[in-house]
């Protein structure tokens, strides 16, 4: 047996020493904790102090019987949840139906097979180990998002202020006086500081969401003015790569309830995709509309467009595949997902239409924004 064998505690309950010493025998090259007891009132106090993994019960026992001690274990809720296989000379209908009415997991009659007893227990223990290993895991996968989140949100602030300053310097010098080449190595910088701290953004947020610790907070908005700004961003980036924003649909008010820091992340993701899949040349349409309670919004461009073998992959959760732009720029997916939760935060859902290579996407979502009483 494994170490874990050693973290398993079996109590053995019976008032005859002989029993007890076959049951020993049995178990103790299995590599089991072994307790023992001679009583009820005994058996009752171990379990409350000690919590065993397993309790093997006799029934017939002075003072207390093991249907008593049974029902004192089920009864108090820090001991309800030990498994209990009664071992009794009692093999009788009426007695075996009692032990599982009042809880009992197994029913195993004295004289008992010794492989009879071994599997058992081995398979209580088989139930023990999984349920560690899934603890094991679910804590080593926590671990892990939270110090994606601790990397990302330290990473984050100084990049976002380094991507600030790059881009007064681009507004500030002029191509002329500093050199073509120096002006282009500039704008190579502005767009992989905005690539690697949209990469940040979405590395924290994705944390927080596996953590539960991304909370939804609506306020009121023009959403329209929100998707606007946020695509501006993108129009230096655009530029350098010969491609036009619309967002001339934009211009009046559309006034709804939602996360602003949620709406921004997911048009970032998708303007930032768009741009990436986009041909020297190509537009990026952005549009919005109402429909009930919803709003529907879209982004489409002219670009590269999704292979349809890949279409069925690209929303799933559990997969991933790694596409390259245009320009050979290299996507995590990450981004993708991350958009999918927060517009389902928001009672939406997240679809594209593409009709195959070269012939451009379009990525829509919902989310419920209007007509909402505060």
């Amino acid at each position: 047996m494994d170490n874990l064998a050693s973290e398993y505690k079996v109590l053995i309950v019976d008032d005859v020493p002989t029993n007890v010493m076959l049951v020993q025998a049995i178990l103790k090259k299995e590599g089991y904790t072994l307790i023992t007891c001679d009583s009820g009132p005994k058996a009752l106090k171990i379990a409350q102090e000690k919590h065993p993994n397993l309790i093997l019960l006799d029934i017939m026992m002075p003072e207390m019987d093991g249907y008593e001690v049974l029902q004192h274990l089920k009864s108090n809720p820090e001991t309800n949840d030990i498994p209990v296989i009664i071992m009794s000379a009692l093999s009788d209908m009426q007695s075996i139906v009692k032990g599982y009415q009042l809880g009992a997991i197994e029913y195993v009659t004295k004289p008992f097979q010794r492989e009879e007893l071994l599997k058992r227990v081995a398979h209580r223990f088989e139930l023990f180990s999984i349920k560690r290993i899934k603890q094991e895991l679910e804590n080593t996968i926590e671990s892990r998002d939270t110090l994606y989140s601790v990397i990302a949100h330290d990473l984050r602030s100084p990049l976002g202020s380094l991507k600030m300053m790059i881009n007064a310097i681009l507004l500030m010098v002029d191509k002329k006086s500093v050199g073509e080449e120096v002006f282009e190595m500039l704008q190579m910088i502005n767009k992989t500081s905005e690539e690697i701290f949209l990469l940040l953004d979405n590395l924290l947020k994705w944390a927080k969401n596996r953590l539960n610790r991304q909370q939804i907070h609506t306020q009121q908005t023009d959403l329209n003015g929100i998707i606007a700004s946020t695509a501006e961003i993108y129009t230096p980036m655009a530029k350098q790569k010969g491609v036009t924003i619309i967002t001339s649909d934009l211009n009046t008010k559309l006034m709804g309830k939602v996360d602003i820091e949620m709406l921004k992340t997911v048009m970032r993701n998708l303007i930032s995709n768009a741009l990436k899949f986009s041909f020297d040349g190509g537009t990026i349409t952005i549009k919005t509309r109402a429909d009930g309670d919803f709003i529907i919004v879209s982004v489409k461009d002219t670009g590269k467009g999704i292979k349809l073998e890949d279409q069925d992959k690209l929303l799933k959760q559990n997969t991933h595949f790694t596409t390259y732009g245009t320009s050979n720029e290299k996507g995590s997916g990450l981004g993708l997902m991350l958009s999918k939760d927060f517009v389902e935060l928001h009672s939406g859902k997240l679809w594209f239409e593409s009709e195959g290579e070269d012939k451009g996407t379009t990525f829509l979502f919902s989310m419920k924004a209007l007509n909402q009483e505060d």
